[in-house]
């Protein structure tokens, strides 16, 4: 799915600073941009969880030695 909104505010206000024959110009790459930026969040959240499951599962009871 393809969308021309913007999902962060960051990216919207940052392409609402420009002029507008460089808003034309630059509007793909900060879209491009905007999607690295939550595929990496993804990546990591997905990361973390898999860091904190695994904490879980092996974690040993406080009474147990």
């Amino acid at each position: 799915m393809r969308s021309n909104e913007f999902v962060t505010p960051f990216w919207k206000n940052a392409l609402s600073s420009l002029p507008g024959p460089l808003q034309e110009r630059y509007s793909l790459q900060m879209h491009a941009a905007e999607r690295w930026e939550l595929g990496f969040a993804a990546v990591f959240q997905s990361l973390c969880n898999a860091r904190e499951a695994l904490a879980r599962l092996f974690h040993l009871p406080s009474g147990a030695h």
